[in-house]
């Protein structure tokens, strides 16, 4: 595994975990950008690249080495996103982890507005905020919003995630107490993280704004997904929220037999809906 950046000194307040594969340099420019750019400038960015093409990895390197708050991670090996994501979390720095994705957008003020909150809340082990959805060709898709208060997440996860991934900042701490990301999960490797961290009676709540612009060219998923995803409900059953956890697997144990196509234009539609 090659680390190209040398390790600042102080403890920064953010660690910022990206992993990257083959990106583009234009669409790992405007994410990597849209991190230096942050009003909260005291964070370090882990970029763990899998990348297999040279000329994207070479790009990925060249931009990390920009800032001394980036560090370049390339592991021998494909590991898969859940293990990269633990790679840069064993390797981060800051007591907050931020999750991000290579492809999409921060806003300015994203990190500056999480860590205000967690700082306001100790109770908040995570934390999301609203999406933004975008593609190349079509602009701005639709806005995404979340519920905000840990109530009301807690029950909407027994049916759906009501948390965007790459819009998570966590407490590192209880990411060690949980034990991170489980890296036999190929899809679904959040949701599985969630449930096992309200099993473990962590909080979570949603910033009312929108915080990331998530670029998303299409709405087809793979169908091994939903298996992971109800992979993931029958790892974490308890009895807490009973009724709505039963529910949730009935539905997904439906959902995942429904054809790619007709799955699809459900989402299609209800994106829209929201936008």
């Amino acid at each position: 595994m090659s680390d190209s950046s040398p390790m600042p000194r102080a403890v920064p307040r953010v660690t910022v975990v990206m992993p990257a594969f083959n990106e583009s340099a234009e669409i790992m420019t405007a994410s990597l950008d849209s991190i230096a750019a942050q009003t909260l400038q005291d964070f370090e960015c882990l970029v763990i690249d899998e990348s297999t093409k040279p000329e994207a990895a070479a790009t990925c390197r060249a931009l990390c080495e920009r800032d001394a708050r980036f560090r370049y991670i390339h592991p021998d090996t494909r590991i898969g996103l859940a293990a990269s994501l633990n790679l840069g979390i064993a390797q981060a720095r800051a007591p907050l982890i931020a999750r991000f994705d290579s492809d999409d957008v921060c806003l300015p003020h994203r990190l500056e507005r999480q860590v205000a909150y967690l700082d306001q809340h100790p109770d908040v082990d995570v934390l999301g905020g609203g999406l933004e959805i975008f593609s190349a060709d079509r602009g701005v898709i639709a806005v995404r919003e979340y519920p905000v208060d840990a109530e009301t997440i807690e029950r909407r996860f027994q049916t759906t995630t009501p948390i965007a991934h790459p819009t998570v900042m966590m407490r590192r701490a209880v990411l060690e107490r949980a034990g991170a990301y489980d890296p036999s999960f190929r899809f679904a490797e959040d949701l599985d993280l969630w449930l096992r961290l309200l099993n473990l009676g962590a909080r979570f709540a949603n910033l009312p704004e929108v915080l990331v612009r998530y670029r998303q060219q299409s709405t087809r998923r793979n169908p091994q997904h939903w298996q992971f995803n109800l992979r993931a409900r029958t790892k974490n059953f308890s009895t807490r929220q009973l009724p709505r956890r039963v529910l949730g697997l009935l539905a997904i144990a439906t959902w995942r037999i429904v054809p790619a196509s007709i799955q699809e234009r459900v989402f299609h539609h209800l994106l829209l809906r929201k936008g």
